[in-house]
């Protein structure tokens, strides 16, 4: 019997791709064919058509995601090479740019001297702001300390992401919707607070795993996991359009 059960699971293809695909699949279906969603897509608000939009696209590449940087990593022979490494990161920058993107662009759409091109600027440039300031930290603590693991850069990362998540609740979000604004924005302030959420549990499942060597923390990791996969696009979704 293996001595870390937790390890073992969270490492197999029923945790890693299958169980964070059904969900995705299951809200993309909905979107598709119910008449309900279908018709945001026609909607006279221009919020409505773009959250559409941006719950179909990004239900794509949820789906997407755990296969190319599982299955077809390996498919390819990517492992840790070069090419497997931007495969991950790739998918790694779209899952933050999505947050960002949500938060700018209803912010243009709520105060439209804001153009959608600065919206989409902006979301890119934030999407570089964590794995920069990330890697520079991760340089210094290995050169100060080269006995750390190479996974520290991810429990920084995760840090950073979650600091960045925190400020833009507390300020950064209020900054850009008018007072009027204040139903959503405190839904936008909820999604940028569920994005906290995910990492705060990842960086502390990462803490229990690389500090204690627990077991444990990889059974806590497949939460945030559920969170950031199978139920980010569904609670977006619904907190936006929900009539309370």
């Amino acid at each position: 019997m293996s001595a870390s059960p937790f390890h073992d699971f969270y490492k197999s293809d029923l945790q890693s791709v299958y169980a964070l695909c059904v969900v995705p699949l299951v809200f993309l279906a909905w979107l598709l064919l119910s008449r309900r969603a279908r018709a945001s897509a026609r909607s006279d608000k221009a919020w409505r058509r773009f959250l559409y939009a941006y719950s179909v696209a990004f239900a794509l590449e949820t789906i997407l995601d755990p296969i190319a940087t599982g299955p077809l990593t390996q498919w390819l022979g990517a492992g840790d090479s070069p090419l497997g490494t931007a495969i991950l990161l790739t998918f790694v920058l779209l899952g933050d740019f999505r947050v960002y993107l949500l938060i700018f662009f209803m912010a243009h759409l709520a105060r439209p001297e804001r153009t959608p091109g600065r919206a989409l600027a902006e979301s890119a440039a934030w999407t570089f702001v964590v794995p920069v300031f990330a890697y520079a930290v991760d340089t210094a603590l290995h050169h100060a300390r080269a006995d750390l693991p190479g996974e520290t850069i991810w429990l920084v990362y995760e840090l950073s992401f979650l600091g960045v998540a925190m400020w833009l609740c507390g300020k950064g979000i209020p900054r850009r919707f008018h007072r009027r604004d204040r139903v959503l924005r405190r839904r936008i302030q909820a999604v940028a607070g569920y994005a906290a959420v995910y990492y705060a549990l990842w960086a502390t499942a990462d803490v229990l795993i690389m500090v204690f060597a627990l077991d444990a923390g990889w059974a806590l990791r497949v939460i945030p996991n559920q969170l950031y996969y199978s139920l980010y696009l569904p609670f977006v979704y619904f907190q936006l359009t929900s009539r309370r």
